[in-house]
């Protein structure tokens, strides 16, 4: 498996905010274009010419008991072309990897997608179907790296994409729509977004600087107004936290499943929920799409599009802190719930030292899975702790620090920059909690270290953790970070 796919394959979840630079001044043209045709029957066909011949092809590999073949099990008819036009071998060589030994390459492929995603059970070892594919109502939802035979070596230069659907039919797509045909502006992009085909059309919203389009299973008919508000207020707030929008244009996807989750990738993310919807599920499906929208922000973690393993903790854990102030200063969840939230905080810290020993915030993501405890409770304690002290002495020294940071990102951080600006961008505070946090301090410490900042916390054993606000006239008064807004 090469670089390229190994780094796609592992996570999904790239911010708008931290898109590559693309290398436009050494393209003159499209490095690749893609016809897409449905041809009835949740059959659609695909025929890809490229600018330069490649020799292996690939697509996203999530493999599950009843489908060990993974994205791969739905292609059909795969058959390559010289520049001639003659075929020339190809075969599938495993791991969603198609390769030719012709020494010249192929110029084009042509190959069928069967829509039948929704026949294997994507929750077990594999992301869930919203990192791969999904049909509801008349739509057809698709990860690009499910759908797009790509070669992940190829210039990073536009790929042009040409539909033939029927003409009561729509594509959403983040993608910019040129001439009746569409413009991803860097072949990555292709593989690192979803989009949908079918006669459903999205719903838009304008906010926050950036237009959202977002498409909805009817089967979530029940909550569509509580999602529009959400998408409505969030991207307003999460733009004036970080001082900018990540972009213009964005495309979510909700879909009905057994489990409620999400999974974000470059200009678009996709959401599902359990159904049939319940009261207790509304919590946690509220603060997914939080966090899903929050990523289209966070990029402090990425360098060059790619996900950094040693800044994972920055990827999940600060994602998961800032949706929790947000929503908080929004006035979405109430004290009650932020107390709540703020306790799974510790608790999947406190786990972290049982479950994973030794294991650092830098050394975390390199098996995120395993630990991610310490990736999500490790990252977020830290982001909670520095926004606590920093605005112990000024209100807004907190968000400064995020703007100071995504200005300063260029092309990606690594560990090592990422912490000394960090640091210094935080004044000194940031390296001592890393230290603190790295070194596992007991619940005891734990608790004088949040009493000192203003939070009643209390720890019991390693499992058990609650958080008390100050009483008020009002109820339960969260500290200044975490109060409403006015």
């Amino acid at each position: 498996m090469n670089r390229a796919k190994m780094a796609i394959v592992a996570s999904a979840i790239v911010a708008g905010a931290s898109s590559p630079a693309l290398a436009v001044e050494e393209c003159r043209e499209p490095v690749a274009r893609y016809d897409v045709r449905y041809a009835g029957d949740d059959r659609f066909e695909v025929a890809a010419r490229f600018s330069s011949p490649s020799s292996r092809w690939d697509l996203a590999h999530f493999p599950t008991p009843d489908r060990p073949e993974a994205q791969s099990a739905s292609i059909r008819s795969l058959r390559a072309f010289d520049k001639a036009g003659t075929p020339i071998p190809l075969a599938y060589v495993g791991e969603g990897t198609f390769e030719t030994n012709d020494k010249a390459g192929a110029s084009a492929i042509r190959y069928e997608v069967i829509a039948d995603h929704d026949l294997a059970d994507w929750n077990i070892g594999a992301p869930g179907k919203d990192e791969v594919a999904a049909h509801f109502d008349t739509s057809y939802l698709f990860a690009g790296h499910a759908f797009f035979l790509l070669d992940w070596d190829m210039k990073r230069c536009a790929v042009e994409i040409h539909f033939d659907l029927p003409p009561d039919w729509h594509v959403t797509t983040p993608w910019r729509e040129v001439d009746g045909h569409y413009l991803v502006e860097d072949s990555w992009a292709l593989g690192q977004n979803m989009f949908a085909m079918g006669r459903d059309r999205a719903e838009q919203v304008d906010v926050g600087g950036l237009r959202l389009n977002w498409l909805m299973d009817s089967a979530l008919a029940p909550v569509t107004g509580e999602v529009r508000d959400l998408l409505s207020i969030l991207p307003e707030r999460y733009t004036a936290l970080w001082g900018a929008s990540p972009g213009s244009k964005f495309s979510v996807f909700l879909m009905s499943d057994t489990m409620s989750d999400g999974g974000a990738f470059w200009n678009s993310f996709a959401l599902r929920f359990a159904v049939p919807l319940s009261e207790a599920d509304r919590i946690s499906w509220r603060h997914t799409l939080g966090h899903e929208v929050m990523h289209l922000w966070n990029g402090l973690g990425k360098a060059k599009g790619e996900n950094v393993p040693e800044l994972e903790w920055v990827n999940e854990g600060f994602t998961d802190y800032l949706t929790l102030r947000e929503m908080s200063r929004a006035g979405l969840i109430d004290p009650d719930m932020t107390e709540q939230r703020l306790a799974n905080i510790v608790r999947r810290y406190m786990l972290a030292g049982r479950l994973t020993p030794g294991v650092t915030l830098k050394s975390s993501g390199a098996d995120k899975g395993a630990n991610w405890h310490a990736v999500y409770g490790g990252g977020a304690m830290v982001a909670l702790l520095l926004d606590a002290e920093l605005s112990r002495e000024d209100d807004e020294a907190f968000a400064r620090m995020l703007r100071a940071l995504s200005s300063q990102q260029g092309e990606g951080y690594d560990y090592d920059r990422f912490v000394d600006v960090l640091d210094r961008e935080s004044g000194g505070k940031a390296r001592n909690i890393i230290t603190w946090i790295d070194r596992r301090p007991s619940g005891g410490e734990i608790v004088q270290r949040f009493a000192a900042l203003g939070l009643d916390v209390s720890i019991f054993g390693v499992d058990e953790a609650y958080v008390r606000f100050a009483q008020c006239p009002s109820g339960r008064c969260p500290p200044p970070f975490l109060r409403r807004e006015p």
